[in-house]
């Protein structure tokens, strides 16, 4: 029989290595450790104890949830693992019930969740139980062995984020350029200060573009290693709105790509909205690759 229970501090060691399992990453630079995982569920304003889940069989963990609420902008979003088995769409089907439990306490118009587009079993239960695909997303990856100089434009130059300084720019700075992006949440200066502190951050690898003091643009990239492997993110790049169609944005990403090369990281990732066409051919002409693709499903309260 399957348990369905709120997450316990007692249950992180085996959610961790159950994840870990799941998505085949025990070897591989992706691999996530509990530092990682007891940051991410703990970003602000989470609480774990009330927006985590697990499901589990004779204690062996088979499922595990995280809600994400983001009042700003009356929105939860669902994370999901679940071990491809049997039981999988009874859980996830569990998974949905709760999610929808979540919003109708918190007053979210929406939910969404988001699954690869491989994910046949998840599809299936989604649009089953009444849930629209509204967005597709790609996963685009860089290994080639040459990447374009880096040239910025008359006037311009980089400086890298100052932990203790530069938290109210970048939480400005992301809100100014995302303001009217689909799935956007806007973030307060707490949730860029404990993002920029998490592990797979490195404050040389947030990178400003500026001109005369002001802030442009900026880069921000992630980073993992794990012995000879690595792997690397651009997690966010943004241009304020004054300053868009002057090349910043390319400058800017190819900053922070030539931060992550600095660091013997040959592949990089990152996630585009597939109608975002400004972005996703700048990643096309720098030598980004489509590799996979996500859809996103949304339930509207």
């Amino acid at each position: 029989m399957i348990k369905f229970d709120n997450f316990s501090t007692a249950y992180q060691k085996k959610i961790v290595e159950f994840i870990n399992s799941v998505n085949d990453s025990f070897n591989s630079p992706k691999k996530l450790t509990d530092v990682f995982f007891g940051q991410t569920i703990n970003v602000p304003p989470s609480s774990p104890d009330t927006d985590c889940y697990i499901a589990s069989i004779n204690n062996n963990v088979f499922g595990f949830l995280q809600i994400v609420e983001e009042p700003s902008v009356k929105r939860i979003v669902g994370l999901q693992t679940i071990r491809k088995e049997s039981n999988f769409a009874e859980i996830f089907q569990n998974f949905l019930t709760i999610s929808v439990r979540h919003a109708t306490l918190t007053g979210a118009k929406v939910i969404h969740f988001q699954i690869s587009q491989n994910d046949h079993e998840s599809k299936k239960v989604l649009e089953s139980s009444g849930w629209h695909k509204i967005k597709t997303y790609w996963n685009l990856r860089f290994e080639e062995t040459h990447l374009e100089d880096l040239v910025l434009p008359d006037g311009y130059s980089l400086r890298h984020f100052v932990k203790g300084k530069d938290e109210n720019t970048l939480t400005d700075l992301q809100n100014q350029s995302f303001g009217n992006h689909w799935g956007f949440s806007p973030n307060d200066i707490e949730q860029i200060r404990y993002r920029t502190q998490m592990e797979r951050t490195n404050d040389k690898g947030i990178i400003f573009i500026e001109k005369k003091g002001e802030i442009a643009g900026y880069n921000w990239t992630m980073e993992a290693h794990h012995g000879a492997s690595s792997v690397g993110w651009v997690a966010m790049t943004g241009v304020h709105p004054n300053y868009r169609g002057l090349r910043l944005g390319r400058a800017v990403v190819l900053a922070g790509m030539h931060y992550l090369k600095s660091k013997n990281i040959s592949g990089i990732e990152l996630e585009v909205d597939s109608e975002n066409i400004p972005a996703t051919k700048l990643y096309n002409s720098i030598g980004f690759r489509k590799i996979n693709q996500t859809y996103w499903y949304e339930k509207s309260m």
